[in-house]
């Protein structure tokens, strides 16, 4: 009878274990598709994923297993990366170097088992895509996890541009001050005398080093689940709330902070961490944190701010029905005067922007604005003297209200690195071998090329590793920003103090001029991404491919990589320069990518004379500053028809010598263009040339060459493409009129 029973209870066994997993199987069906939004109140293009910016919330459970199909309803290809998750290779999403790009009309179904808890996101890995909207929330729960809030809430910061990013990067790529303008944060020479960086920033220009830029990019919004502002009700009094957030910007750091009461951080990048108490934190593109915060009990809504880092702009999200008070303002940081220390604090890895130690302060060193009492009128509670808040909203009442909560002073610190620690031991394996490999985040911001070791991407070799191993990064940042810096299918040690209770990230801060040391565990196969998370970086270079020794490629990727080049940092970018004056006319168009610049110059007057200077220069060495070149030079003038040597008449005819030449091009300190060159004439000529910003929307532009050539003049600047401008040309004299920008 056993024997009989025996299949049937196999049979069984295997039918329980079949609904078990089918139970914790976990599908979504995301469609991603062109869309039109009006986020500044402009339509705009936009990329949506089921009709939706952000892209849906993925809920899963920890154990679940997550089928995903992606369909690509656009007309370019598109990829989808699961941000922190750890899985199969293939699965991770990025085109060319995990996944095969999902083509238009066709449908990629990504699965994998969910083996760990947290928060996290996902978003589109394919050119700049992620900047267009496609980027959404992932939140794992875990299998058991003791109350640490009453209600959770998912916050996902963004930063939005009306520009379409391939149109940013292109001007980031010209090297225009326009985003500074509209920043209002000119690299202009009486902003830096006004804030007292007159000898900061000779030093800089001679070392070659652009003003300390927090961000690149001006942006028109920033967004907390797609809304600039919003109010979310539903919170009692006295409870407490777990907000997930998420920076899911393409290139801005953001400062958040509750008015309502102190952050407690719980977890960073997914992974609980010994809960610490703060008033404000610094987050970096990518990162995640968790933060468990408590409801004023007296019925108002309370802001939970999100500041971009340079001050420009930020969102809002009010917690409660009430009356809304609001956060306090953080000022705007100097650029104009920061110190080396302060450019090397600008992170989130030890002190606040602008090198203020927040832990340092007292609370009685917190000037409050005005002076302020509190009166019951109703429900509702009012704000008097010197303080005049719109829209019945009011500012600075996040430090008295904390204190009449927890009954002490709130906790004034932002959080840092150094505070994170590890509720378990992180330490890796002692009997492991040990692999060091050091990188230097290089780049070139005149040129805006972002590299590791001075090469981009396609230039580099693979990282190679081997399985098994202790993997030890050390990060050396020899640029003046920010690199938030992200391995793909690993978690790594940060090393901050905290010894074997490390914290463990998949994203990590590297401050400017500064260092971070990471360590991982070897434990995968195959290849994986590592690159800036600042989009624009990671587009023009700065990223690697981590390598283990002896993998094989995938059949379907292998045929997709062939691209590679075309498809990551190698673009060719145009831009041009046209001046319309009564005097003359100027005309400058380049065309370049990574190392190969082509350059057509031309000046003329009115009556036919004119110079025309065509090459093509190569850069060379890490930093780009040397350049060879070899083209041609061609003279037009008119003259009289001459017979005997005497004018045959007043008919004019154009003269023309073409003269090919070769050369060596230079930045030199002050960032001023240096050209040595000669022709097939033997005829040598030194130039050097260059411009800056005076005021805000006032540049002066200069040349002089051993030609005796010599010119300078203004330019007022109108738009991002058109300015008003003056000039003196000892060739062609006096004159004024349109640059045109393009």
């Amino acid at each position: 009878m056993i024997i009989y029973l025996r299949p049937f209870l196999i049979f069984m066994l295997m039918t329980l274990v079949s609904l078990a997993h089918a139970q914790t199987r976990v599908q979504y069906n995301l469609i991603v598709k062109d869309t039109i939004v009006q986020f500044s109140g402009k339509k705009r293009h936009a990329i949506a994923v089921n009709g939706k910016i952000p892209a849906p919330a993925l809920m899963f459970n920890e154990g679940d297993h997550a089928v995903i199909h992606v369909k690509n309803e656009m007309d370019e290809e598109t990829s989808v990366h699961w941000h922190g998750l750890l899985l199969p290779n293939l699965q991770d999403g990025v085109p060319y170097v995990t996944t095969p790009p999902i083509l238009p009309g066709a449908t990629r179904t990504f699965e994998f088992p969910i083996k760990q808890a947290g928060t996290y996101w996902y978003h589109s890995h394919t050119n700049l895509q992620e900047q267009s909207g496609l980027y959404g929330s992932i939140v794992i729960h875990p299998k058991k996890e003791p109350a640490k809030a009453d209600k959770e809430l998912v916050l996902l910061l963004s930063d939005w541009t009306d520009e379409k990013p391939e149109e940013v990067l292109r001007t980031l790529k010209r090297g225009l001050e326009w985003y500074g303008i509209e920043k209002k944060q000119p690299a202009s020479w009486n902003k830096i005398i006004a804030n007292g960086g007159f000898k900061n920033r000779i030093r800089q220009s001679w070392g070659r080093m652009p003003l300390m830029d927090i961000s690149d990019v001006y942006y028109n919004t920033f967004l907390i689940n797609g809304l600039q502002e919003q109010q979310l009700t539903g919170f009692q009094p006295g409870e407490k709330v777990r907000l997930r957030v998420i920076n899911g910007s393409a290139s801005s750091y953001f400062n958040v902070q509750f008015a309502g009461s102190a952050l407690t951080a719980i977890s960073a990048d997914g992974l609980d961490i010994e809960p610490v108490v703060v008033g404000r934190a610094l987050i970096s593109i990518a990162e995640t944190y968790d933060f468990v915060i408590t409801i004023p009990e007296d019925g108002m809504a309370y802001e939970f701010r999100a500041t971009a880092q340079d001050g420009s702009g930020y969102a809002s999200a009010f917690l409660g029905g009430g009356m809304k008070m609001k956060a306090l303002d953080i000022p705007r940081p100097n650029i104009y005067n920061m110190s080396m220390m302060d450019m090397m604090m600008s992170g989130p890895n030890g002190v606040v922007s602008g090198g203020m130690e927040m832990g340092e302060m007292s609370q009685e060193g917190m000037e409050m604005p005005g002076k302020m009492k509190m009166e019951r009128d109703g429900e509702k509670t009012m704000l008097h003297d010197q303080m005049k808040m719109p829209n019945d909203t009011m500012q600075g009442m996040d430090m008295i209200h904390q204190k009449s909560v927890s009954g002490n002073e709130p906790d004034m610190r932002t959080l840092n690195y150094d505070m994170l620690r590890s509720l378990t031991s992180t330490a890796l394996p002692a009997t492991n071998e040990w692999r060091e490999i050091r990188l230097e985040l290089t780049g070139n911001m005149w040129r805006y090329i972002w590299s590791l070791d001075g090469k981009t991407l396609t230039e580099a070799d693979k990282i190679i590793i081997r399985k098994g191993d202790n993997v030890r990064f050390i990060l050396v940042n020899k640029s003046m920003m920010n690199h938030p810096m992200h391995l793909h299918g690993h978690f790594f040690r940060v090393l901050n103090g905290q010894g074997d209770y490390a914290p463990l990230k998949h994203t990590v801060n590297v401050p400017p001029m500064g260092t971070v040391t990471l360590e991982f565990s070897a434990n995968e196969d195959k290849d994986w991404f590592f690159h800036c998370h600042i989009l624009y970086h990671m587009m023009t270079g700065m990223a690697r491919v981590v390598s283990y020794e002896g993998s094989t490629v995938a059949p379907e990727l292998a045929a997709a990589r062939k691209d590679i080049k075309e498809k990551m940092d190698n673009q060719w970018f145009f831009w041009g320069m046209g001046k319309l004056h009564n005097q003359l006319s100027e005309w400058e168009l380049t065309l370049s990518n990574t190392r190969n610049q082509l350059n057509l110059e031309e000046d003329g007057d009115w009556k036919g004379d004119f110079d025309v200077d065509t090459d093509y220069e190569r850069y060379l060495g890490q930093n780009g500053y040397l350049r060879i070149f070899a083209g041609a030079t061609v003279d037009g003038k008119q003259v009289l028809v001459l017979q005997n040597g005497e004018p045959a008449s007043t008919k004019m005819e154009e003269e023309i010598e073409v003269r090919p030449l070769v050369g060596v091009r230079y930045l030199l300190p002050f960032f001023i263009n240096s050209e040595l060159r000669i022709d097939s004439k033997a005829k040598v000529r030194l130039q050097l040339n260059g411009e800056t910003l005076l005021f805000p929307r006032l540049g002066f532009r200069w040349l002089v060459n051993t030609d005796k050539e010599w010119r300078a003049g203004l330019e007022g600047i109108l738009t991002k493409n058109i300015a008003l401008s003056g000039n003196y040309d000892n060739r062609y004299g006096w004159g004024g009129g349109l640059t045109l920008l393009f």
